[in-house]
């Protein structure tokens, strides 16, 4: 524990392929989970009244990851929400559009320390900003991803 060094939550980047130079104000969502079938359940009762429980892992789950940034005249991160979902109908291409994404920490000195990767990501979910005209908040859009795996590699 001596060697390790705290991380702050308040410096840190997210980026994906060609999407970068953004202003991230939050992100949440780097969550992986894998239930365990059975758990807590009984799952049978045999000869003499004995019950049998056994938990066994099961597939990992990703929830969606959700990046807040300060909304700029930039749309490529819109473009990419946009080729991904088409708002028209017509085909999608979403599958061709996926990208690997990451969550990077910094220390102080600005070196990277910890590092969250997702795999595949897409966003499913666009969000423009909130406006009101006695605020004195930037404006911020929200974009929710999707993805086929999360690990931390750092």
């Amino acid at each position: 524990m001596a060697d390790d060094e705290i991380l702050v939550n308040c410096r840190f980047y997210f980026e994906a392929d060609g999407l970068t130079d953004k202003q991230i104000l939050e992100v949440s969502g780097l969550s992986s989970e894998t239930p365990a079938a059975g758990g807590d359940k009984v799952l049978g009762s045999s000869k003499d009244a004995k019950n049998l429980r056994q938990a066994a892992p099961t597939r990992a789950k990703f929830t969606p990851v959700v990046v807040k940034l300060v909304a700029t005249t930039n749309k490529d991160l819109y473009k990419w929400y946009e080729d991904c979902n088409k708002l028209e109908g017509g085909q999608s291409s979403w599958s061709s559009n996926r990208k690997a994404a990451s969550v990077t920490v910094y220390d102080q000195a600005g070196s990277p320390k910890a590092r969250w990767e997702m795999q595949n990501a897409y966003p499913t979910k666009y969000e423009g900003p909130k406006l009101e005209a006695g605020s004195n908040d930037v404006a911020n859009e929200t974009l929710t991803l999707v993805h086929e795996g999360i690990r931390r590699t750092q």
